[in-house]
C-alpha cells in the first residue's frame, strides 16, 4: 500500500552492515585511493595523523604500495604521541628496506629514541635501524645492538638479536668479531626468550665458533626446555652440532656401529659388476651406515666444509678432534644434552619432537633409543601435517635398528586417506620389520596395496630378500607374494626390473619349489629385459646346472622351459 516505506533485502543488508561496523575500524579498508590520507598526515592533531596511518596500513594489509607516502610518514617519528609513533614505526618497518636513503633522514630520532623510556619505542627504533641496509650507518646500528643487547627489557634484548643477521649480511669483515661478542653476550642471557633469538643469530653468522657454545654449554642445555619451540629447534641442532664437534660420536651409540660398520665396508675392494647368488649384505644397511658416516663427518667437520670437500683444519681450532670417540656413561656433556631433551621428545610440536629424538639417535646408547619410538609414533597418528616427514625418518631407523618398531607394526598399516608417497614409506617400513610372527599380516597388506601401489612390488622383494628363511616356513605366503608380483611385473615389466634381479638374487635362499619355479620363469621370460639381467643370465644357469639334481620335479621342469627360451 505504502511501497515508499518499504524495505527491500538489499537495503537491509546495507543496514546491517552499518550498524557492525560502528565503533570499528573496517572503514578504513573502503577507499584505496582516499586523497583525504596526504593532509592528514600533516594534521597538527594526533588523532587525525592516527586515522591517517591507519589507513595506510590497512592498503598495505591489501597489498597495495603506498610507498609514495614515505616522505610524509617519516617525519611524523618524532611525533611525542605513542600511539601516533608505533603506526609510524610499522610503516617505516615495511618499507625501511626499500627506501633506505630517505630513512636514512630520520636517523637521528631513530637514534634518540633508543634512549625512550618506553622499552616498545627502543625496541621499534632499533628494528627500523637494522632494516636500512646501508654501509653508510653500519657502525652507528652495530653501536646501538650493543647497547640494546644490555638492556634491562627482554624484549629489547630480543630484538637486538634478531637485528644481528641482517647486519651480518652487510659482510662487513671489520664487524665480525664485534658481531660475534655480542652473540656471546646474549647466549649468556637468563631469558629463554633472548638465548632462542641469539640461538638463532649464532647459526645464521658463526654456526662454527665452539666456543662461544663452549662456555655456556650447560647453561644452554638446562635453558633449553624453556626456549620457544621454533627456538629449540635451532638450538637442538646448535648443541648436538658442538658434542659432536667436540667430542665425536658415542662409542655405545647405535651411530658409532654403523659408522665403524660403513668404515669396514669401504675398505673391501669388491666389484659392483660381479653378480653372485650368494648374499652380499644387507644393503638397507650399507644405505643407513652410508648416512651415520655423512651425518658424523657433516658434524665434525662442518656441512659445507664435507659437502664441498675442502680443508677442515681451515676452518675448525685445533682443540675439536675429528676422529675422536667418546662414551656417553662418563661424559657429562652427552649426559646433559640427552637428560635435557628428554622432556621434549613429548613436546607438541612435531618438529621439536623429531629434532629431540635426532639427538637420541645419535648419541643415547642404544639400550637407550627405545625411548624415541613412542613419542614419534603420537605425532605419526596425531598429525597429519607432518606424518610424511616422521615417516622419513621412521624409515632411515627401521632400517638399522628393526626391533624398535616391530611391536608396532600394526601402525604402519595403509590408510585410505594416506597419500601415495605416505603409502609406499609405509610399506618400505614394514618391509624392514617383518618377522615371522606378523608375516601373514603384513603380506595381507602389501597384498592389497599392489594395485594402489605399484613401488610395493619392489618393497616386499626387498622383504623377501632379508627375509627369505621366514617366509619359507610358511610357504603358502611366500607363493602368493611371489605369485602377486609376478603380475605386476607383467603390467610393466621395464619399470620393475630391480624387482626381478632382487628376486633372482635370493633364488639360492627361497627353498619352496613353487616360488622357485616362478622366479626361474621370471629368469627365461626377461633374459633380454635391460642391461643387467643379460649379463646374469650366465651364472644364473651355472647355478641351476649345479643344483639340478637336488631340485624338485617342478622346478626342473621349468629350468628347462626357460634354457629353451634364452636359447
Amino acid at each position: 500500500m505504502f511501497p515508499h516505506f518499504g524495505a527491500t533485502s538489499d537495503t537491509l543488508s546495507k543496514a546491517s552492515t552499518m550498524v557492525f561496523r560502528i565503533g570499528t575500524d573496517a572503514h578504513l579498508y573502503d577507499d584505496p585511493e582516499d586523497v583525504n590520507i596526504a593532509p592528514l598526515l600533516d594534521s597538527r592533531f594526533d588523532s587525525e595523523k592516527c586515522e591517517a596511518l591507519k589507513r595506510l596500513l590497512a592498503l598495505i594489509a591489501q597489498g597495495f604500495d603506498v610507498s609514495n607516502f614515505f616522505p610524509q610518514v617519516v617525519k611524523n617519528v618524532a611525533s611525542q604521541s605513542l600511539e601516533v609513533k608505533k603506526l609510524v614505526y610499522l610503516y617505516l618497518l615495511h618499507y625501511a628496506e626499500k627506501r633506505p636513503n630517505e630513512a636514512l633522514l630520520s636517523i637521528n630520532c631513530f637514534q634518540k629514541d633508543l634512549g625512550d623510556p618506553n622499552p616498545l619505542v627502543r625496541a621499534w627504533a632499533l628494528r627500523t635501524m637494522a632494516g636500512i641496509r646501508l654501509h653508510v650507518i653500519a657502525s652507528l646500528v652495530l653501536v646501538a645492538v650493543g647497547k640494546c643487547a644490555r638492556d634491562p627489557s627482554v624484549y629489547v634484548r630480543k630484538c637486538a638479536a634478531n637485528a644481528l643477521p641482517k647486519l651480518h649480511d652487510l659482510h662487513l669483515e671489520e664487524h665480525t668479531s664485534a658481531i660475534e661478542e655480542i652473540i656471546g653476550i646474549l647466549l649468556n642471557d637468563h631469558s629463554p626468550g633472548v638465548v632462542g633469538a641469539a640461538a638463532s643469530a649464532f647459526a645464521s653468522v658463526c654456526p662454527d665458533n665452539f666456543s662461544l657454545i663452549g662456555r655456556n654449554y650447560r647453561k644452554l642445555c638446562h635453558i633449553l626446555p624453556d626456549v620457544e619451540e621454533w627456538g629449540q629447534i635451532i638450538l637442538i641442532g646448535i648443541l648436538l652440532h658442538y658434542v659432536i664437534a667436540r667430542h665425536g660420536l658415542v662409542k655405545e651409540s647405535i651411530m658409532f656401529s654403523l659408522h665403524c660398520k660403513e668404515k669396514s665396508h669401504s675398505e673391501k675392494d669388491d666389484s659392483d659388476g660381479n653378480f653372485a647368488l650368494e648374499d652380499s649384505g644387507d644393503i638397507s644397511m650399507v644405505n643407513v651406515s652410508e648416512l651415520a658416516n655423512v651425518v658424523s663427518r657433516s658434524y665434525i667437520e662442518g656441512l659445507d666444509e664435507y659437502i664441498t670437500r675442502s680443508s677442515y683444519s681451515n676452518r675448525v681450532s685445533s682443540d675439536v678432534n675429528g676422529t675422536q670417540f667418546t662414551s656417553g656413561k662418563s661424559n657429562d656433556d652427552v649426559k646433559i644434552l640427552l637428560q635435557c631433551t628428554s622432556p621434549l621428545l613429548w613436546s607438541h610440536n612435531s618438529a621439536v619432537v623429531l629434532a629431540a629424538a635426532g639427538v637420541h639417535w645419535i648419541m643415547a646408547p642404544r639400550e637407550d633409543v627405545k625411548r624415541i619410538v613412542k613419542p614419534l609414533l603420537f605425532v605419526l597418528r596425531s598429525s597429519n601435517a607432518s606424518k610424511y616427514v616422521v615417516l622419513c625418518n621412521i624409515q632411515v631407523f627401521s632400517k638399522a635398528m628393526p626391533n624398535l618398531f616391530v611391536p608396532h607394526y600394526e601402525d604402519f598399516f595403509v590408510c585410505s586417506s594416506d597419500s601415495y608417497q605416505v603409502k609406499a614409506l609405509k610399506l618400505e617400513i614394514l618391509s624392514s620389520i617383518v618377522t615371522e610372527s606378523s608375516i601373514t599380516s603384513i603380506f595381507k597388506e602389501f597384498q592389497i596395496c599392489f594395485p594402489c601401489v605399484p613401488k610395493a612390488a619392489v618393497n616386499f622383494a626387498e622383504f623377501l630378500s632379508s627375509d627369505g628363511g621366514s617366509a619359507n616356513e610358511d610357504a603358502s605366503v611366500l607363493i602368493q607374494a611371489i605369485m602377486s608380483i609376478k603380475s605386476i611385473i607383467k603390467q610393466d615389466p621395464a619399470s620393475h626390473e630391480k624387482v626381478i634381479i632382487q628376486l633372482v638374487r635370493r633364488l639360492d635362499s627361497i627353498k619352496v619349489p613353487a616360488a622357485r619355479a616362478m622366479v626361474i620363469w621370471m629368469v627365461g621370460e626377461y633374459s633380454s629385459l635391460g642391461d643387467t639381467i643379460p649379463k646374469m643370465v650366465a651364472t644364473v644357469f651355472k647355478y641351476l646346472a649345479w643344483c639340478f639334481t637336488r631340485e624338485a620335479l617342478e622346478a626342473k621342469l621349468q629350468i628347462l622351459n626357460t634354457s629353451i627360451k634364452v636359447l
